[in-house]
């Protein structure tokens, strides 16, 4: 049995996983944006986890946003968590429960686990987006995750969209995609067709009344979406296409946005249009999937 945690902005969620994929309920706890704030969440999550775990505990996987070393184990500079930096969050768990820490970026972690128990059960190549806070991104190759020369994997989130959103991303540059389609983005764009919200969840009792103006801004995020995945295509041609995260709930309201765009832009290039795009059954059990199926190819090789 594995402890599986997926460590947020402000929230840390947690599951017992085993290595089919069965789990148990999901625990939400807030994350206090301090460094003290982090260990007591970690350590109230995982006593409790431990206790209605039905099973030994073998190794704990976390999620996380990053840049951070993955064999020292340690948080280099977050960008949207500095108070985490130098964090060595390894040596943390390992002290105080001893047992191991696996540690990965948290799209990537959701990619693996939407290719193995999610929305795209099965596909070998995918891409997988994790929309909310930040943008995250997840590659597969041959049903693992593509890290590249640097062992993190690509950061799709900073590819330039073009002069827009006037604030500044969190890596320090204008027009990255980011900015166009995180919570912030989507929320500017409600407040334009003067719906003013503090969540994006707040849309949905406009969304039921066919609210005009929730329509069209859920249209134009469409639209954005489909600009950024027409530039993924262009560069890695894969087909499946899996969408995550606290914005993936309202996929159903923006998605022919999205399709539309990508036919726009790629009308000469059809055959790089993906197959199937594709929302997450359960967005909260995405990363922790994903862990739990590290953890398992991790034990198989030891």
């Amino acid at each position: 049995m594995y402890i599986c945690l997926d460590l947020g902005g402000t929230h840390l969620r947690g599951a017992w996983l085993d290595e089919q994929g069965r789990h148990g309920p999901v625990l939400v706890l807030p994350r206090k944006k301090t460094l003290e704030g982090t260990k007591e969440a970690l350590s109230e999550l995982i006593i409790k986890l431990k206790k209605s775990c039905p099973g030994q505990v073998k190794k704990i996987g976390l999620a996380t946003a990053g840049p951070f070393d993955r064999q020292k184990k340690v948080y280099l500079s977050p960008t949207n968590m500095p108070e985490l930096s130098g964090f060595q969050i390894g040596s943390f768990i390992q002290e105080k429960f001893c047992l191991d820490l696996i540690l990965e970026n948290d799209a990537q972690a959701a990619a693996l686990g939407e290719v193995w128990q999610g929305g795209l059960k099965g596909e070998n190549q995918a891409i997988v987006l994790t929309l909310g806070t930040g943008v995250g991104s997840g590659v597969i190759f041959d049903g693992r995750i593509w890290r590249a020369a640097h062992d993190t994997g690509p950061e799709l989130g900073h590819i330039y969209l073009g002069e827009g959103p006037i604030e500044r991303c969190g890596c320090g540059q204008f027009g990255c995609a980011e900015t166009w389609l995180n919570k912030k983005a989507l929320l500017d764009l409600f407040a334009r067709h003067d719906l003013v919200l503090n969540d994006p969840k707040e849309i949905w009792p406009y969304i039921r009344n066919e609210h005009t103006g929730a329509i069209k801004a859920l249209q134009e995020y469409g639209h954005r979406l489909g600009l950024f995945l027409s530039q993924l295509m262009i560069i890695f041609n894969i087909k499946a296409i899996g969408i995550s995260g606290g914005i993936s709930s309202l996929g159903t309201y923006f998605l022919a946005g999205t399709w539309s765009m990508l036919k726009q832009r790629l009308q000469k290039r059809p055959w790089l249009l993906p197959e199937k795009i594709v929302v997450s059954p359960d967005s909260q059990m995405s990363a922790l999937w994903g862990m739990a199926r590290l953890i398992a190819l991790a034990m198989r090789a030891d």
